[in-house]
Protein backbone atom coordinates (compact mmCIF):
# COMPACT_ATOMS: atom_id res chain seq x y z
CA UNK A 1 0.00 0.00 0.00
CA UNK A 2 1.29 3.43 -0.92
CA UNK A 3 1.11 5.52 2.23
CA UNK A 4 -0.25 9.06 1.65
CA UNK A 5 2.50 11.60 2.04
CA UNK A 6 2.43 14.83 4.02
CA UNK A 7 0.57 17.56 2.13
CA UNK A 8 2.82 20.18 3.72
CA UNK A 9 5.97 18.40 2.52
CA UNK A 10 4.44 17.79 -0.90
CA UNK A 11 3.53 21.46 -1.12
CA UNK A 12 7.17 22.40 -0.67
CA UNK A 13 8.46 19.88 -3.22
CA UNK A 14 5.72 20.63 -5.73
CA UNK A 15 6.29 24.34 -5.25
CA UNK A 16 9.92 23.77 -6.21
CA UNK A 17 8.83 21.68 -9.19
CA UNK A 18 6.26 24.12 -10.55
CA UNK A 19 8.22 27.29 -9.83
CA UNK A 20 11.21 25.80 -11.65
CA UNK A 21 9.00 25.01 -14.64
CA UNK A 22 8.10 28.69 -14.87
CA UNK A 23 11.33 30.09 -13.43
CA UNK A 24 13.34 28.18 -16.02
CA UNK A 25 12.01 30.05 -19.09
CA UNK A 26 11.82 33.22 -16.98
CA UNK A 27 15.49 33.14 -16.02
CA UNK A 28 16.34 32.28 -19.60
CA UNK A 29 14.46 35.37 -20.75
CA UNK A 30 16.32 37.55 -18.23
CA UNK A 31 19.52 36.65 -20.03
CA UNK A 32 17.99 36.62 -23.49
CA UNK A 33 16.40 40.05 -23.02
CA UNK A 34 19.80 41.68 -23.03
CA UNK A 35 21.53 39.35 -25.50
CA UNK A 36 18.84 38.62 -28.11
CA UNK A 37 16.70 41.80 -27.68
CA UNK A 38 12.90 42.01 -28.27
CA UNK A 39 12.74 41.10 -31.97
CA UNK A 40 14.69 37.82 -31.70
CA UNK A 41 12.98 36.87 -28.45
CA UNK A 42 9.59 37.54 -30.02
CA UNK A 43 10.54 35.32 -32.98
CA UNK A 44 11.32 32.38 -30.66
CA UNK A 45 8.20 32.99 -28.58
CA UNK A 46 6.01 32.91 -31.67
CA UNK A 47 7.52 29.57 -32.74
CA UNK A 48 7.01 28.15 -29.24
CA UNK A 49 3.45 29.43 -29.35
CA UNK A 50 2.60 27.39 -32.45
CA UNK A 51 4.28 24.28 -31.05
CA UNK A 52 2.29 24.68 -27.81
CA UNK A 53 -1.01 23.99 -29.59
CA UNK A 54 0.29 20.62 -30.74
CA UNK A 55 1.85 19.80 -27.38
CA UNK A 56 -1.56 20.26 -25.75
CA UNK A 57 -3.23 18.14 -28.43
CA UNK A 58 -0.56 15.45 -28.02
CA UNK A 59 -1.14 15.39 -24.27
CA UNK A 60 -4.85 14.90 -24.84
CA UNK A 61 -6.16 15.14 -21.28
CA UNK A 62 -3.77 12.49 -20.00
CA UNK A 63 -1.71 14.56 -17.49
CA UNK A 64 -4.84 15.70 -15.63
CA UNK A 65 -6.85 12.50 -16.05
CA UNK A 66 -3.86 10.26 -15.38
CA UNK A 67 -3.03 12.05 -12.12
CA UNK A 68 -6.53 11.38 -10.85
CA UNK A 69 -6.78 7.74 -11.99
CA UNK A 70 -3.32 6.84 -10.69
CA UNK A 71 -4.25 8.34 -7.32
CA UNK A 72 -7.35 6.12 -7.18
CA UNK A 73 -5.39 2.95 -8.08
CA UNK A 74 -2.40 3.61 -5.83
CA UNK A 75 -3.16 0.66 -3.52
CA UNK A 76 -3.58 -1.93 -6.32
CA UNK A 77 -0.28 -2.56 -8.15
CA UNK A 78 -1.87 -4.60 -10.96
CA UNK A 79 -4.59 -2.03 -11.63
CA UNK A 80 -2.01 0.74 -11.40
CA UNK A 81 0.19 -0.92 -14.03
CA UNK A 82 -2.79 -1.55 -16.30
CA UNK A 83 -3.94 2.08 -16.22
CA UNK A 84 -0.40 3.32 -16.71
CA UNK A 85 0.12 1.05 -19.73
CA UNK A 86 -3.19 2.01 -21.32
CA UNK A 87 -2.55 5.73 -21.00
CA UNK A 88 1.02 5.44 -22.32
CA UNK A 89 -0.24 3.63 -25.43
CA UNK A 90 -2.86 6.33 -26.02
CA UNK A 91 -0.16 8.96 -25.47
CA UNK A 92 2.10 7.33 -28.06
CA UNK A 93 -0.65 7.27 -30.71
CA UNK A 94 -1.71 10.89 -30.09
CA UNK A 95 1.88 12.16 -30.13
CA UNK A 96 2.58 10.39 -33.42
CA UNK A 97 -0.53 11.83 -35.08
CA UNK A 98 -0.06 15.43 -33.95
CA UNK A 99 3.69 15.30 -34.48
CA UNK A 100 3.09 14.45 -38.15
CA UNK A 101 0.48 17.21 -38.48
CA UNK A 102 2.84 19.76 -36.91
CA UNK A 103 5.66 18.80 -39.28
CA UNK A 104 3.35 19.09 -42.29
CA UNK A 105 2.16 22.51 -41.09
CA UNK A 106 5.62 24.04 -40.79
CA UNK A 107 6.56 22.64 -44.22
CA UNK A 108 3.45 23.99 -45.94
CA UNK A 109 2.86 27.44 -44.38
CA UNK A 110 5.29 29.96 -45.98
CA UNK A 111 5.73 32.03 -42.80
CA UNK A 112 6.85 28.97 -40.86
CA UNK A 113 8.87 27.48 -43.72
CA UNK A 114 10.97 30.67 -43.87
CA UNK A 115 12.13 29.88 -40.32
CA UNK A 116 12.03 26.10 -40.77
CA UNK A 117 14.98 25.29 -38.51
CA UNK A 118 13.51 27.31 -35.65
CA UNK A 119 10.09 25.65 -35.96
CA UNK A 120 11.61 22.18 -36.14
CA UNK A 121 13.62 22.89 -32.99
CA UNK A 122 10.61 24.13 -31.02
CA UNK A 123 8.65 21.19 -32.44
CA UNK A 124 11.06 18.93 -30.58
CA UNK A 125 8.92 19.59 -27.52
CA UNK A 126 6.04 17.88 -29.33
CA UNK A 127 8.16 14.81 -30.03
CA UNK A 128 9.29 14.65 -26.41
CA UNK A 129 5.73 13.95 -25.34
CA UNK A 130 6.41 10.31 -26.25
CA UNK A 131 8.37 10.15 -22.98
CA UNK A 132 6.10 12.24 -20.78
CA UNK A 133 4.77 10.25 -17.83
CA UNK A 134 5.06 12.83 -15.06
CA UNK A 135 1.39 12.24 -14.20
CA UNK A 136 2.36 8.79 -12.84
CA UNK A 137 4.60 10.35 -10.21
CA UNK A 138 2.21 13.18 -9.43
CA UNK A 139 -0.69 10.77 -8.90
CA UNK A 140 1.42 8.83 -6.40
CA UNK A 141 2.55 12.08 -4.74
CA UNK A 142 6.20 11.42 -5.61
CA UNK A 143 6.87 15.15 -5.63
CA UNK A 144 10.33 14.87 -4.09
CA UNK A 145 11.61 12.80 -7.02
CA UNK A 146 10.18 14.99 -9.77
CA UNK A 147 11.27 18.22 -8.10
CA UNK A 148 14.89 17.12 -7.62
CA UNK A 149 15.36 15.79 -11.14
CA UNK A 150 13.65 18.87 -12.53
CA UNK A 151 16.07 21.09 -10.63
CA UNK A 152 19.10 19.24 -12.00
CA UNK A 153 18.19 19.47 -15.67
CA UNK A 154 16.78 22.98 -15.54
CA UNK A 155 20.02 24.08 -13.86
CA UNK A 156 22.09 22.37 -16.56
CA UNK A 157 20.13 24.17 -19.28
CA UNK A 158 20.76 27.54 -17.63
CA UNK A 159 24.48 26.83 -17.64
CA UNK A 160 24.33 25.94 -21.35
CA UNK A 161 22.57 29.22 -22.05
CA UNK A 162 25.37 31.29 -20.55
CA UNK A 163 28.02 29.22 -22.31
CA UNK A 164 26.59 29.19 -25.83
CA UNK A 165 24.22 32.15 -26.33
CA UNK A 166 26.44 35.16 -26.90
CA UNK A 167 24.63 37.32 -29.46
CA UNK A 168 21.37 37.97 -31.33
CA UNK A 169 22.32 35.46 -34.00
CA UNK A 170 22.25 32.64 -31.40
CA UNK A 171 18.46 32.58 -31.11
CA UNK A 172 18.32 29.02 -32.56
CA UNK A 173 20.64 27.78 -29.81
CA UNK A 174 18.45 29.56 -27.29
CA UNK A 175 15.36 27.76 -28.62
CA UNK A 176 17.14 24.38 -28.51
CA UNK A 177 18.26 24.88 -24.91
CA UNK A 178 14.67 25.67 -23.86
CA UNK A 179 13.60 22.30 -25.27
CA UNK A 180 16.56 20.48 -23.67
CA UNK A 181 15.34 21.47 -20.19
CA UNK A 182 12.53 18.91 -20.48
CA UNK A 183 14.44 16.15 -22.27
CA UNK A 184 16.48 14.93 -19.29
CA UNK A 185 13.43 15.00 -17.03
CA UNK A 186 11.48 12.71 -19.31
CA UNK A 187 14.37 10.27 -19.71
CA UNK A 188 14.77 9.90 -15.95
CA UNK A 189 11.03 9.47 -15.55
CA UNK A 190 11.01 6.60 -18.04
CA UNK A 191 13.97 4.91 -16.33
CA UNK A 192 12.41 5.18 -12.86
CA UNK A 193 8.82 4.32 -13.82
CA UNK A 194 9.32 0.48 -13.89
CA UNK A 195 10.01 0.62 -10.15
CA UNK A 196 6.50 1.95 -9.63
CA UNK A 197 4.38 0.50 -12.43
CA UNK A 198 4.93 -2.35 -14.89
CA UNK A 199 4.33 -1.55 -18.57
CA UNK A 200 2.49 -4.25 -20.51
CA UNK A 201 0.54 -4.68 -23.74
CA UNK A 202 -1.54 -7.59 -22.46
CA UNK A 203 -5.20 -7.27 -21.48
CA UNK A 204 -5.42 -3.54 -22.13
CA UNK A 205 -8.70 -1.68 -22.60
CA UNK A 206 -8.92 1.88 -23.89
CA UNK A 207 -12.63 2.60 -24.22
CA UNK A 208 -13.20 3.77 -20.65
CA UNK A 209 -10.41 6.36 -20.93
CA UNK A 210 -11.29 7.92 -24.26
CA UNK A 211 -14.33 9.96 -23.24
CA UNK A 212 -12.77 11.68 -20.19
CA UNK A 213 -9.41 12.40 -21.82
CA UNK A 214 -11.05 13.79 -24.97
CA UNK A 215 -13.19 16.01 -22.75
CA UNK A 216 -10.09 17.13 -20.87
CA UNK A 217 -8.07 17.88 -24.01
CA UNK A 218 -10.88 20.20 -25.06
CA UNK A 219 -10.74 21.81 -21.62
CA UNK A 220 -6.95 22.08 -21.61
CA UNK A 221 -6.88 23.54 -25.11
CA UNK A 222 -9.53 26.09 -24.17
CA UNK A 223 -7.60 26.99 -21.02
CA UNK A 224 -4.38 27.48 -22.95
CA UNK A 225 -6.19 29.62 -25.50
CA UNK A 226 -6.02 32.43 -22.95
CA UNK A 227 -2.28 32.69 -23.45
CA UNK A 228 -1.75 30.98 -26.80
CA UNK A 229 -4.35 32.94 -28.76
CA UNK A 230 -3.12 36.17 -27.18
CA UNK A 231 0.36 35.57 -28.57
CA UNK A 232 -0.89 34.25 -31.91
CA UNK A 233 -3.15 37.25 -32.50
CA UNK A 234 -0.58 39.71 -31.18
CA UNK A 235 2.02 38.36 -33.57
CA UNK A 236 -0.37 38.55 -36.51
CA UNK A 237 -1.76 42.00 -35.69
CA UNK A 238 1.12 43.87 -34.03
CA UNK A 239 4.38 42.00 -34.66
CA UNK A 240 7.23 40.33 -32.81
CA UNK A 241 8.03 43.16 -30.39
CA UNK A 242 4.50 43.25 -28.99
CA UNK A 243 4.77 39.50 -28.48
CA UNK A 244 7.98 40.00 -26.50
CA UNK A 245 6.50 42.77 -24.33
CA UNK A 246 3.44 40.66 -23.56
CA UNK A 247 5.17 37.31 -22.93
CA UNK A 248 7.81 38.87 -20.72
CA UNK A 249 5.20 40.49 -18.48
CA UNK A 250 3.30 37.21 -18.38
CA UNK A 251 6.54 35.45 -17.40
CA UNK A 252 6.59 37.23 -14.04
CA UNK A 253 2.87 36.72 -13.57
CA UNK A 254 3.02 32.99 -14.31
CA UNK A 255 5.69 32.40 -11.67
CA UNK A 256 3.44 33.91 -9.03
CA UNK A 257 0.43 31.94 -10.31
CA UNK A 258 2.40 28.71 -10.10
CA UNK A 259 3.33 29.46 -6.51
CA UNK A 260 -0.35 29.93 -5.67
CA UNK A 261 -1.56 26.94 -7.71
CA UNK A 262 0.81 24.68 -5.80
CA UNK A 263 -1.64 24.73 -2.91
CA UNK A 264 -4.31 23.54 -5.33
CA UNK A 265 -2.47 20.87 -7.31
CA UNK A 266 -0.90 19.02 -4.38
CA UNK A 267 -4.29 18.46 -2.75
CA UNK A 268 -5.89 16.91 -5.86
CA UNK A 269 -4.80 13.29 -5.14
CA UNK A 270 -5.99 13.64 -1.52
CA UNK A 271 -9.27 15.27 -2.56
CA UNK A 272 -9.86 12.43 -5.03
CA UNK A 273 -9.21 9.92 -2.25
CA UNK A 274 -11.55 11.65 0.22
CA UNK A 275 -14.31 11.91 -2.38
CA UNK A 276 -13.93 8.25 -3.33
CA UNK A 277 -14.17 7.22 0.33
CA UNK A 278 -17.11 9.56 1.04
CA UNK A 279 -15.25 11.64 3.65
CA UNK A 280 -17.22 14.87 3.19
CA UNK A 281 -15.91 16.68 6.26
CA UNK A 282 -12.30 16.01 5.39
CA UNK A 283 -13.02 16.97 1.77
CA UNK A 284 -14.60 20.31 2.71
CA UNK A 285 -11.89 21.09 5.27
CA UNK A 286 -9.15 20.52 2.70
CA UNK A 287 -10.90 22.74 0.15
CA UNK A 288 -11.27 25.49 2.76
CA UNK A 289 -7.62 25.27 3.77
CA UNK A 290 -6.47 25.49 0.16
CA UNK A 291 -8.77 28.48 -0.48
CA UNK A 292 -7.51 30.30 2.62
CA UNK A 293 -3.91 29.71 1.53
CA UNK A 294 -4.63 31.02 -1.98
CA UNK A 295 -6.24 34.23 -0.69
CA UNK A 296 -3.54 34.84 1.93
CA UNK A 297 -0.79 34.66 -0.71
CA UNK A 298 -2.44 36.04 -3.83
CA UNK A 299 -3.80 39.29 -2.37
CA UNK A 300 -0.40 40.67 -1.29
CA UNK A 301 1.23 39.43 -4.50
CA UNK A 302 -1.34 41.24 -6.65
CA UNK A 303 -0.95 44.47 -4.68
CA UNK A 304 2.82 44.10 -4.67
CA UNK A 305 2.98 43.79 -8.45
CA UNK A 306 1.17 47.11 -8.84
CA UNK A 307 3.69 48.83 -6.59
CA UNK A 308 6.93 47.35 -7.96
CA UNK A 309 6.01 46.69 -11.62
CA UNK A 310 8.10 49.52 -13.08
CA UNK A 311 11.21 48.68 -11.07
CA UNK A 312 10.78 44.94 -11.64
CA UNK A 313 10.62 45.24 -15.43
CA UNK A 314 13.61 47.57 -15.58
CA UNK A 315 15.71 45.37 -13.29
CA UNK A 316 14.80 42.05 -14.91
CA UNK A 317 14.62 42.97 -18.58
CA UNK A 318 16.03 46.45 -19.07
CA UNK A 319 14.54 49.73 -20.27
CA UNK A 320 13.89 48.25 -23.74
CA UNK A 321 10.94 46.40 -22.21
CA UNK A 322 9.24 49.40 -20.55
CA UNK A 323 6.08 48.61 -22.57
CA UNK A 324 5.74 45.49 -20.39
CA UNK A 325 5.01 47.56 -17.25
CA UNK A 326 1.30 48.32 -17.88
CA UNK A 327 0.82 44.75 -19.14
CA UNK A 328 2.24 43.37 -15.89
CA UNK A 329 -0.07 45.56 -13.81
CA UNK A 330 -3.10 44.39 -15.77
CA UNK A 331 -2.34 40.68 -15.60
CA UNK A 332 -1.59 40.97 -11.86
CA UNK A 333 -5.32 40.44 -11.32
CA UNK A 334 -4.90 36.89 -12.66
CA UNK A 335 -2.76 35.99 -9.65
CA UNK A 336 -5.90 35.87 -7.53
CA UNK A 337 -8.65 35.26 -10.12
CA UNK A 338 -7.15 32.23 -11.84
CA UNK A 339 -6.18 30.12 -8.77
CA UNK A 340 -9.59 30.62 -7.13
CA UNK A 341 -11.37 29.46 -10.26
CA UNK A 342 -8.86 26.62 -10.61
CA UNK A 343 -9.50 25.33 -7.08
CA UNK A 344 -13.23 25.91 -6.68
CA UNK A 345 -13.98 25.01 -10.28
CA UNK A 346 -11.81 22.72 -12.36
CA UNK A 347 -10.21 20.75 -9.50
CA UNK A 348 -13.57 20.11 -7.82
CA UNK A 349 -15.19 19.06 -11.09
CA UNK A 350 -12.21 16.85 -11.87
CA UNK A 351 -12.08 14.90 -8.61
CA UNK A 352 -15.87 14.44 -8.59
CA UNK A 353 -15.84 12.97 -12.10
CA UNK A 354 -17.52 15.95 -13.77
CA UNK A 355 -14.72 16.92 -16.14
CA UNK A 356 -17.22 17.09 -19.02
CA UNK A 357 -18.71 20.23 -17.42
CA UNK A 358 -15.31 21.93 -17.56
CA UNK A 359 -15.69 22.29 -21.32
CA UNK A 360 -18.54 24.78 -20.92
CA UNK A 361 -16.57 26.85 -18.41
CA UNK A 362 -13.36 27.25 -20.34
CA UNK A 363 -15.20 27.32 -23.65
CA UNK A 364 -17.08 30.42 -22.54
CA UNK A 365 -13.82 32.02 -21.42
CA UNK A 366 -12.04 31.15 -24.67
CA UNK A 367 -14.80 32.72 -26.77
CA UNK A 368 -14.73 35.89 -24.65
CA UNK A 369 -10.93 35.97 -24.91
CA UNK A 370 -10.86 35.68 -28.71
CA UNK A 371 -13.51 38.37 -29.13
CA UNK A 372 -11.74 40.59 -26.60
CA UNK A 373 -8.41 40.13 -28.35
CA UNK A 374 -9.91 41.01 -31.71
CA UNK A 375 -11.13 44.39 -30.47
CA UNK A 376 -8.63 45.30 -27.73
CA UNK A 377 -5.40 44.33 -29.51
CA UNK A 378 -6.29 46.66 -32.37
CA UNK A 379 -6.71 49.53 -29.91
CA UNK A 380 -4.15 48.81 -27.20
CA UNK A 381 -1.72 46.19 -28.61
CA UNK A 382 -0.15 44.09 -25.82
CA UNK A 383 -2.21 45.89 -23.16
CA UNK A 384 -5.35 44.91 -25.05
CA UNK A 385 -4.32 41.27 -24.96
CA UNK A 386 -3.79 41.53 -21.20
CA UNK A 387 -7.22 43.12 -20.72
CA UNK A 388 -8.88 40.37 -22.75
CA UNK A 389 -7.17 37.73 -20.62
CA UNK A 390 -8.38 39.26 -17.36
CA UNK A 391 -11.99 39.55 -18.57
CA UNK A 392 -12.03 35.98 -19.87
CA UNK A 393 -10.58 34.61 -16.61
CA UNK A 394 -13.31 36.35 -14.63
CA UNK A 395 -15.92 34.71 -16.86
CA UNK A 396 -14.31 31.30 -16.37
CA UNK A 397 -14.12 31.70 -12.59
CA UNK A 398 -17.78 32.68 -12.30
CA UNK A 399 -19.00 29.81 -14.50
CA UNK A 400 -16.71 27.31 -12.74
CA UNK A 401 -17.92 28.20 -9.28
CA UNK A 402 -21.58 28.18 -10.34
CA UNK A 403 -21.23 24.60 -11.63
CA UNK A 404 -18.98 23.18 -8.92
CA UNK A 405 -20.42 24.80 -5.78
CA UNK A 406 -22.86 21.92 -5.21
CA UNK A 407 -19.99 19.51 -4.49
CA UNK A 408 -18.28 21.34 -1.60
CA UNK A 409 -18.80 23.71 1.33
CA UNK A 410 -15.95 26.13 1.94
CA UNK A 411 -16.20 27.78 5.37
CA UNK A 412 -13.82 30.72 5.16
CA UNK A 413 -13.70 32.88 8.31
CA UNK A 414 -14.63 36.55 7.50
CA UNK A 415 -12.54 37.85 10.42
CA UNK A 416 -9.42 36.16 9.04
CA UNK A 417 -10.14 37.61 5.59
CA UNK A 418 -10.34 41.13 7.05
CA UNK A 419 -6.92 40.60 8.65
CA UNK A 420 -5.45 39.56 5.28
CA UNK A 421 -6.97 42.54 3.44
CA UNK A 422 -5.79 45.01 6.10
CA UNK A 423 -2.27 43.58 6.08
CA UNK A 424 -2.22 43.77 2.27
CA UNK A 425 -3.13 47.47 2.24
CA UNK A 426 -0.49 48.33 4.84
CA UNK A 427 2.05 46.24 2.96
CA UNK A 428 1.38 48.17 -0.27
CA UNK A 429 1.84 51.53 1.48
CA UNK A 430 5.06 50.32 3.10
CA UNK A 431 6.49 48.99 -0.17
CA UNK A 432 5.63 52.21 -1.97
CA UNK A 433 7.09 54.42 0.75
CA UNK A 434 10.38 52.57 1.12
CA UNK A 435 10.98 53.03 -2.61
CA UNK A 436 11.93 56.66 -1.97
CA UNK A 437 14.93 55.69 0.13
CA UNK A 438 17.08 54.27 -2.68
CA UNK A 439 18.25 55.70 -5.99
CA UNK A 440 19.58 52.43 -7.36
CA UNK A 441 16.73 50.56 -9.08
CA UNK A 442 17.82 47.06 -8.03
CA UNK A 443 18.28 48.15 -4.41
CA UNK A 444 14.92 49.93 -4.50
CA UNK A 445 13.16 46.79 -5.73
CA UNK A 446 14.87 44.65 -3.10
CA UNK A 447 13.89 47.02 -0.29
CA UNK A 448 10.31 47.17 -1.52
CA UNK A 449 9.96 43.39 -1.61
CA UNK A 450 11.61 42.84 1.77
CA UNK A 451 9.73 45.67 3.48
CA UNK A 452 6.42 44.56 1.99
CA UNK A 453 6.89 40.94 3.06
CA UNK A 454 8.01 41.94 6.57
CA UNK A 455 5.04 44.25 7.10
CA UNK A 456 2.52 41.78 5.70
CA UNK A 457 3.58 38.71 7.67
CA UNK A 458 4.42 40.81 10.71
CA UNK A 459 0.87 42.16 10.87
CA UNK A 460 -0.64 38.72 10.37
CA UNK A 461 1.55 37.37 13.16
CA UNK A 462 0.61 40.19 15.53
CA UNK A 463 -3.10 39.82 14.76
CA UNK A 464 -2.79 36.04 15.16
CA UNK A 465 -4.16 35.22 11.72
CA UNK A 466 -5.11 31.54 11.66
CA UNK A 467 -2.81 30.18 8.94
CA UNK A 468 0.24 32.12 10.12
CA UNK A 469 -0.45 31.09 13.71
CA UNK A 470 -0.75 27.41 12.81
CA UNK A 471 2.34 27.27 10.59
CA UNK A 472 4.40 29.24 13.10
CA UNK A 473 3.39 26.86 15.87
CA UNK A 474 4.27 23.89 13.67
CA UNK A 475 7.74 25.26 12.89
CA UNK A 476 8.43 26.06 16.57
CA UNK A 477 7.30 22.58 17.58
CA UNK A 478 9.64 20.91 15.08
CA UNK A 479 12.56 23.06 16.21
CA UNK A 480 11.91 22.20 19.84
CA UNK A 481 11.76 18.48 19.09
CA UNK A 482 15.18 18.42 17.42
Amino acid sequence: MNKPKSIAVNSIYYLIYQVLNVLYPFVMTLYAARILLPAAVGRVNMAQNIASYFIILSFLGIPTYGRREIAKARDDKDKLSKIYSELMVINTVSTTVFGIIYTALVLIVPQYRENLTLYLITGGAVALNFLNNSWLFEGLEEFKFISIRNMIFKGAAMVLLVLFVKGEEDYLIYAAILVFGNFGNYILNMLYAPKIARFTLKGLSFKEHLKPILALVTVNLAIELYSLVDVTMLGAMKGEKSVAYYTYAQGINKILQQVINTFTIVVVPRLALYYKEGKKDEFNHLVTRALDSIVALSLPMTAGIWVVADNAIRVFYGSEFSNSVPVLRLVAALVIISPIGYLLGSRILLVTGNENKMVFCVGAGAIVNIIGNFFFIRLYAEQGAALASVISEIVVMVVYISLASRYYRAKTNPKELIKVISATLLMAFAAYGVGFFANNIALRLTLQVLAGAAVYFGILYITKEQLVREYTARVISKLQNR
